[in-house]
């Protein structure tokens, strides 16, 4: 460890590990904790203890975050800006995907729809989850001519989840999205319209792709065997978060800090790219709970010999709220402590926190705060035996003042550059 005093002679270095959707509400089979406070985590108690913790708006009180504005924030987003990052585009850099100016990018997701009253039903937003078979269905879409020189192109990312590029003349982004939202469905699939007249164009292509979608995937061979095997067929397409190329401001780049980001997500991923960190992605690194944990700590922990800052971005705590599985997600934020085990000699700064709060009950973002930590090596002095129940109780009346998601940020900021 590190001594007081002798800061100037050892850079200083920092992992932040975001565990998404880890905030959540009292769960009554839990007696009244939420999953974070019924685990087992005597590492993430012992560095809360001996550092800071407390409650972090990741956007600011009362909003609702989602994973990408949530993530962007710590990633070095300035909040003013906040309204340029649309998750369509965020999705096409996670995809590889270059963005040509006049191009509007799309988050999309496979869906089960239904055929109700010439109408399309969404009965399930994800379609089960679809995994190792993904590619095959977005191969029936990747490139499909919309007509008046139009091409829309679709690539599928990781699990359910994809990105819809459309390309050619006369299009704009401002259009609302199909995806009817989990707080909505299972429920009617959303027509696209322009939110400014300027779009009409685009939102007619859009529900043209829809359509078209629909069409193809509800005849697609895998869907037979899937409902065989008792899985929900893949009968569509539906889309959200539309936008085009853009230009942000980034805290990091600013005060000349290099990061890292080790991810499996690829809307995460697509973030570190357009932040200009140095993405690590590897096979094992999943967007799922069959993620490598571990192995994405060495990755972190490797990069940190050429990084002063490194992220970590686990999805799985988030996913097993949306699916109402709280003795999961419990589950697998022990594992996680477990892992952290690989940091216990380091002399890296560690600081825990969340994009949003999930609440296992209702499966939902929500605008509740995150419990965060920031364990600070060389601010140690004397016992380190202190521990804390790291959760939200603790973290209400802890160490650490509640501020917003880039005001934590700054604080490991400032510290790296002090």
């Amino acid at each position: 460890m590190v001594t007081p005093g002798s800061e100037a002679s050892v850079p200083r270095k920092c992992l932040v590990l975001i565990l998404d959707g880890l905030g959540d509400l009292p769960v009554a089979a839990m007696g009244g904790q939420t999953p974070l406070e019924a685990a087992e985590t005597p590492i993430f108690n012992r560095l809360a203890g001996n550092g800071q913790h407390g409650l972090v708006d990741p956007v600011a009180p009362g909003v609702i975050p989602n994973t990408h504005s949530g993530v962007g924030l710590m990633f070095g987003l300035r909040p003013e800006q906040m309204h340029l990052l649309k998750r369509g585009p965020v999705e096409a850099a996670g995809a590889g995907l270059k963005l040509n100016p006049g191009d509007i990018a799309f988050r999309a997701n496979f869906a089960t729809l239904e055929e109700r009253r010439d109408r399309l039903y969404v009965s399930d937003r994800r379609a089960g989850r679809v995994t190792s078979d993904s590619a095959e269905f977005a191969d029936v879409l990747k490139e499909v001519d919309l007509g008046d020189d139009v091409i829309a192109r679709f690539q599928a990312t990781d699990q359910h989840r994809g990105v819809l590029v459309l390309s050619g003349p006369n299009l704009a982004d401002h259009v609302a999205d199909t995806d009817p939202g989990d707080a909505r469905a299972p429920g009617w699939l959303k027509t696209c319209l322009p939110l400014e007249s300027s779009s009409a164009f685009t939102a007619h292509k859009v529900n043209q792709f829809v359509k078209m979608a629909h069409e193809r995937l509800q005849a697609h061979p895998l869907n037979r065997l899937r409902e065989e095997a008792g899985k929900l067929p893949v009968t569509g397409v539906i889309t959200r978060g539309a936008g085009g190329w853009f230009d942000l401001e980034d805290v990091l780049a600013e005060r000349g800090i290099k990061a890292a980001l080790v991810a499996g997500c690829n809307t995460v991923a697509g973030l570190g790219q357009i932040f200009g960190m140095d993405v690590i992605r590897k096979p094992g690194f999943t967007a799922d709970e069959d993620t490598d944990i571990l192995a994405k700590l060495r990755a972190a922990r490797a990069a940190l010999e050429s990084h002063p800052l490194v992220y970590v971005h686990i999805k799985a705590t988030d996913l097993f709220s949306h699916d109402f599985k709280p003795g999961g997600k419990r589950e697998f934020i022990e594992h996680v402590d477990r892992a952290m085990g690989l940091f216990e000699d380091s002399d890296t700064a560690v600081a825990l926190t969340s994009d949003h709060t999930t609440n296992s009950n209702t499966g939902s973002h929500s605008a509740d705060p995150v419990p965060v930590f920031l364990h600070l090596p060389d601010h140690v002095a004397g016992d380190t035996g202190n521990t804390v129940n790291f959760g939200e109780t603790a973290c209400r009346n802890g160490t650490l003042q509640r501020r917003s998601g880039h005001e934590f940020l700054l604080s490991i900021v400032d510290y790296l550059d002090s």
